[in-house]
Formats: C-alpha cells, sequence, structure tokens
C-alpha cells in the first residue's frame, strides 16, 4: 500500500500508459488541508479504489 490515509487529488490526466485491467495512471497534484496543490504525483491506481469528489466536498477535506 502506497499511503496510509487516503489522499486529495487534483487529476490532471490520465496517463496512456499500459496497465492490468481495471488499474490506471494518473498525473496529479495532491492537495494540502486548504485546497493547495502542495506535491505534483504520478499515482497507479485501480480505478474503482478512486472517489470522484465535487469543489465543495475537496474544501471540506483535511
Amino acid at each position: 500500500m502506497q499511503f496510509l490515509r487516503p489522499i486529495t487529488v487534483r487529476v490532471i490526466r490520465e496517463l496512456e500508459w499500459d496497465t492490468y485491467d481495471g488499474w490506471v495512471w494518473l498525473d496529479a497534484y495532491e492537495l494540502g488541508s486548504r485546497g493547495d496543490a502542495v506535491a505534483r504525483r504520478e499515482l497507479y491506481v485501480r480505478r474503482e479504489g478512486v472517489q470522484l469528489m465535487n469543489a465543495r466536498q475537496a474544501a471540506c477535506v483535511g
């Protein structure tokens, strides 16, 4: 497991790299507690494990 707790990210794009079925590479910014970008990351995730949020929900995280 890459992270001990969930992180909030703003996805820039889905990378078109070969992966296993159901997995995807994302180019994203990790968001800090105030919603500002604190790090750029490439994440390899299971598509079903990603939870989408709207801007209001993301503002409440932290």
